[in-house]
């Protein structure tokens, strides 16, 4: 019989789904599994600063060999019909694109996310390259959803992932889904595409940056969760997401680094920047740490970015004095990629090599 790994932490915590901050909290591990956690002490628990792994709510892994290539660049430039990541993906080996992934996914593993969703465009071919690299991660534990995109009109895709991801309203014709999930870019470069987009009824919407007020409230009517993007955003020289009001209507939010060839997949750098972007917007700290932990978690039905009795064992370890301070969630979001930390996924620890 293969004996279980057992670990315990003592130590500040975050715990539960509303990310109830403890000074003194503990977290068993056993297998996979989170087996027992909550206030108080216990004896022979290694003493950290416990907080939940990431999730990236919206990647798009496959352009990472374009990194920097964009610099400067419009959106359309970038990522337009002719842009450059089209030409460039067009002619790529497949080879140098699954080592772009694997380096992109490496990146997300340093940096804490444990799961991700990522848009893959290149139909089932795309699929199975983001497969391929998915494979050199296995063993850490690390998953994803992937939203598919067709290769050529007609491309039956969908058997082969986890839903569709739509380029925006124009770009496929997102109505054939076959009853699949599908996530779609809404209102990033220009305000006016809600309306049409919800005549697809996505589960999701990504971006809804540009978008006024009424699409908003629309939005949240709708219950649609938001993936909001704000380095992409910014990178391209687009509106900000407003967050606070987002917040305010009730929509569910969640934080995505969006494309590789544009910013890092650190889910740190992407809270500390929406941090720092949103300080006088009366958006809470704690708010941006639920976007990139328990709040996509909701979305895409994962048991993880929390620490609860049950969960997936995925967490991140600092010094156990990291968090004691006035402000614990403002601690974690902005300081959190200046620190050590280690990392455990699937109840074992990751090995950066």
């Amino acid at each position: 019989m293969m004996n279980t790994e057992r670990h315990t932490f003592t130590g500040p915590i975050f715990l539960g789904k509303d990310l109830d901050f403890v000074e003194e909290g503990f977290v068993v591990i056993e297998g996979e599994k989170i087996i027992d956690c909550g206030e108080g002490k216990v004896g022979g628990g290694k003493k950290r600063s416990i907080i939940p792994a990431f999730i990236n709510a919206h990647t798009h892994t496959g352009d990472h060999l374009l990194r920097e290539k964009c610099y400067g660049m419009s959106l359309e430039d970038a990522c337009g019909a002719r842009g450059a990541k089209s030409n460039v993906m067009s002619s790529a080996s497949e080879e140098h694109i699954i080592s772009g992934m694997k380096s992109a996914i490496s990146q997300m593993v340093h940096t804490g996310t444990c799961y991700f969703t990522d848009f893959r465009e290149g139909g089932i071919q795309g699929i199975r390259q983001l497969e391929k690299a998915l494979l050199a991660f296995k063993y850490r534990g690390v998953k994803a959803k992937i939203f598919g995109r067709p290769l050529y009109s007609g491309e039956e895709f969908l058997d082969e992932c986890d839903g569709y991801g739509a380029r925006s309203i124009r770009g496929e014709k997102v109505a054939m889904r076959a009853g699949r999930s599908l996530g779609i870019h809404v209102c990033e470069a220009k305000s006016g595409e809600l309306e049409r987009a919800l005549e697809f009824r996505p589960d999701f919407l990504v971006h809804m940056n540009s978008a006024t007020g009424d699409e908003i409230k629309k939005a949240a009517s709708s219950k649609l969760p938001v993936i909001v993007c704000p380095r992409s955003n910014k990178y391209f020289g687009l509106q900000m997401p407003d967050i606070s009001m987002m917040l305010e209507e009730g929509i569910l939010v969640s934080l995505g680094t969006d494309n590789s060839m544009a910013n890092s997949l650190s889910m740190m750098s992407e809270m500390e920047f929406t941090a720092r972007m949103t300080m006088k917007d009366d958006v809470s700290a704690k708010d941006i740490l639920k976007m990139a932990t328990v709040n996509p978690a909701k979305v895409f039905g994962w048991r993880s970015g929390y620490i609860e009795k049950g969960a997936d064992a995925n967490i991140l370890l600092f010094s156990e004095n990291f968090l004691k301070t006035p402000e614990p969630y403002a601690t974690a979001i902005l300081r959190m990629g200046a620190e050590k930390y280690d990392v455990m996924f699937g109840g074992k620890f990751v090995e950066f090599h």
